[in-house]
């Protein structure tokens, strides 16, 4: 079959694809990013779309040329801007679907999540409204419910877990950890997906993917540091209030793991009645792993321990390097005395009017970048105007002012370890 899949690089995307190209279908893969998608499938067709933009059903009807059947996994939990997350889940699966609709496409497969007739986020009301929106369609669809979602990469949800399972010495649980949800394993959920291609549909359905048994968010926890091979850890119960304060910093950052909508999500239970298990196992033809077994299907690597000692490591070093340039702004501006400031660019050859513009410039460039990192702004650009700066600072001062590389405490050489620090954050910065 001729097969088009919306967002192929995602988590639960790509898995998709690897499988449906070794099943032998044709796979066209809509993407933002070509090269990359290029060298992760170089046997499938790649075309360029933006599911934040491509919102008419022009956009789209050139794409689904000679297909048969269109898999729609794009998905975003959580953008500060709302009207970003209604063009990703809503306005531009729209589009997608009455293209779909005009070209004659067989069969549409929509990723859609568990849970989301509850939740009362933009996440969930918008993919909601595009769910709702499909089945009204006159073209025959399933949508496809899966509770969490795990496999031997993460993203998301998935990373949050693992990142909170691989602390030191504890492992902090929000609320009481008895929330439930029933996991499925990413392979089994793309497996899954291989048969509804085949299987003939009379009419539009509703399909909640789930694994045949519920677990507790404890557990879940507890069952990942394990399969890390980390040692015992204390449990520690966090109060709600402390995870929804943090979800409101998160709220700030797009793309963020921890806001408001994963909280809302977090608090409530994720499965579903035991009916819906049979019917979706019926549907598919077999049953899928239980947690337990999913996850030791696949040893951790160190790449796993990694991943999870990092991930909140990660954000305090993108906030420490930032406190680095506010700091410096703020003390050359209004701490430090400006003669002796001005006295060293006098060193360097700087003079008269210059020495002012130079030194707020300077100091405001600082605060610029150091804004940027904090807030998450063009932050492969940001750090590379930072890797730039710090380069150009220390060469200036290493030819005109050497003598500072030996003042007490080493101020100039203290560049190296935060130029080492910048590019192993910028390293870590793609995470999707």
């Amino acid at each position: 079959m001729k097969v088009l899949v919306t967002g192929a690089t995602g988590f639960i995307a790509s898995q998709i694809v690897t499988d449906l190209l070794l099943a032998g279908h044709l796979v066209t893969c809509c993407v933002r990013n070509k090269a990359y998608a290029k060298n992760l499938f170089p046997t499938a067709t790649i075309l360029s779309c933006d599911f934040s933009n491509d919102i008419t059903p022009d956009h789209w009807i050139n794409r689904l040329k000679n297909i048969d059947i269109v898999i729609n996994c794009v998905g975003i939990l959580y953008h500060p801007n709302k009207k970003t997350i209604w063009a990703i889940h809503y306005d531009t699966p729209r589009a997608l679907f009455d293209a779909c609709v005009n070209a004659g496409i067989n069969k549409i497969i929509q990723i859609s999540a568990l849970g989301i007739d509850k939740a009362n986020v933009e996440y969930a009301k918008s993919k909601q409204a595009a769910d709702d929106y499909l089945l009204s369609l006159p073209v025959k669809a399933i949508i496809l419910r899966p509770s969490l979602v795990y496999g031997r990469g993460s993203y998301g949800g998935t990373s949050l877990f693992r990142g909170l399972a691989g602390l030191p010495w504890i492992i902090p649980i929000p609320g009481k950890g008895n929330q439930q949800f029933q996991p499925i394993y990413l392979q089994d959920l793309s497996k899954s997906i291989i048969r509804l291609l085949e299987k003939p549909l009379l009419q539009s359905e509703i399909l909640n993917a789930v694994g045949p048994k519920r677990v507790t968010l404890i557990e879940i926890l507890i069952k990942l540091r394990a399969w890390l091979g980390f040692t015992k850890a204390r449990l520690w119960f966090m109060p709600l209030l402390f995870i929804r304060v943090g979800s409101l910093f998160g709220d700030l950052i797009p793309y963020s793991s921890m806001n408001t909508s994963s909280y809302k999500m977090l608090i409530q239970n994720n499965i579903t009645s035991d009916a819906e298990v049979k019917k979706f196992h019926d549907a598919i033809g077999f049953i899928p792993s239980d947690f337990s077994t999913g996850i030791y299907s696949k040893p951790s690597t160190v790449q796993d321990h990694w991943h999870a000692r990092l991930f909140f490591l990660k954000p305090l070093l993108r906030i420490s390097i930032a406190m680095v340039w506010l700091l410096t702004a703020v003390s050359c501006l209004f701490f430090n005395s400006k003669t002796a400031l001005y006295e060293l660019l006098t060193h360097i050859g700087v003079g008269g009017i210059g020495q002012p513009i130079l030194l707020y410039g300077a100091s405001i460039l600082d605060a610029i970048v150091g804004v940027a990192m904090l807030t998450g702004w063009q932050l492969k650009k940001i750090c590379s105007l930072q890797i730039i700066l710090i380069l150009f600072y220390t060469a200036i001062i290493t030819w005109k002012l050497p003598y500072l590389w030996l003042d007490p405490f080493a101020p100039i050489a203290k560049n190296v370890p935060l130029l080492v620090a910048i590019i192993i954050f910028l390293a870590l910065e793609s995470d999707r």
